[in-house]
């Protein structure tokens, strides 16, 4: 069923309703919607304690079914928060949801109606206006396709990309097999070394080299210019914290007194791994290519049983609060 053109109006309840429905992210919970001059939001997000939020966003614009709005104010449990702190924990907070079809970018929140109706086959419509008065959303849409037995067809973004990463694949294949490695001292004396080896050892000598190539990696790379800047910062900070003789950290510290050297490892690697071009580091690497991709797949799956992930959230925490 095709509608050409149609204009209704929300009460807060309504998009409380719309929003519980469509809007699923574990640990929120929107409770109240309030329609005055702004639209004023309250609910909570559960990660580990509970925390109460309020958030007043003013409608700005729509332009191609992307709702533009500016928060102008928010404040979590009952506290008023400082406006650089209030953006990076608005940050924290809606990184949750943006997988939905909802980000914060420079004081602003944008919503992807599309996006957010890509997995609803019952309907689609083009919102050409939005605006508030008095206690109502007036919403204008053109171009409504409704199905009450759930067949409309959305465009397969999904498909797509999965097509773009299986091309990407191939050409990552055939890019890594024309690496050409570094020649330095540390090749000359690791040559020497191999050729001195036991003939029974020498089928090993990939995995006996581990710890030797990965140190010459670690090096090459903080001279390597493609490497960023703030890679190698990280890379030497972790090299410092590992160095030194006793905790920097004390253990009786929430949080963060629980990471590890292992931890601080892992989490350098996958930065490392994230950052710099996988050519690069096999230029830099001075074993087999397959040492090094299978490296990297253990260090995904470490991230996760390790103290990497409390690491890898202080780094974002400073990261967000660098940029406001």
């Amino acid at each position: 069923m095709n509608i050409s053109e149609v204009k209704i109006g929300l009460k807060g309840k309504d998009l409380l309703s719309i929003i519980n429905e469509f809007v699923k992210v574990e640990g929120l919970k929107v409770s109240e919607i309030d329609i005055n001059e702004n639209i004023i939001i309250k609910g909570s997000f559960k990660k580990i304690v509970t925390v109460d939020f309020t958030g007043s966003v003013k409608l700005k614009r729509v332009d191609n079914g992307i709702i533009e709005g500016e928060l102008v104010d928010f404040k979590l449990s009952k506290i008023k928060i400082i406006s650089f702190i209030r953006k990076a924990a608005l940050k924290f907070a809606l990184r949750a949801i943006e997988e939905k079809g909802i980000k914060y970018l420079d004081g602003k929140v944008i919503i992807d109606l599309k996006y957010i109706l890509k997995d609803v086959p019952y309907v689609d419509f083009d919102v050409t206006n939005i605006n508030v008065n008095e206690d109502t959303l007036y919403v204008e849409a053109n171009n409504i396709e409704i199905s009450i037995e759930g067949t409309l067809k959305k465009d397969n973004k999904e498909e797509d990309v999965k097509l773009l990463e299986e091309a990407e694949e191939e050409d990552y294949e055939e890019e890594i097999k024309e690496v050409a490695k570094v020649e330095d001292i540390y090749t000359k004396g690791r040559r020497i070394f191999e050729n001195k080896l036991p003939e029974k050892i020498k089928p090993f000598k990939e995995y006996l080299f581990i710890i030797p190539d990965m140190l010459a990696l670690i090096y090459r790379l903080l001279k390597d210019k493609r490497v960023p800047i703030k890679t190698k910062l990280v890379i030497s900070a972790a090299i410092a914290y590992i160095s030194f003789p006793t905790d920097i950290i004390p253990d009786n510290i929430p949080f963060i007194g629980n990471i590890d050297d292992i931890g601080v490892i892992i989490f350098t690697l996958n930065k490392l791994i994230d950052d710099v071009p996988i050519v690069v580091i096999l230029e830099n690497w001075q074993g087999k290519n397959d040492i090094i991709i299978t490296l990297k797949t253990l260090v995904e799956y470490a991230v996760n049983l390790t103290g990497a992930r409390n690491v890898e959230k202080i780094y974002r925490f400073i990261e967000e609060i660098s940029t406001i």
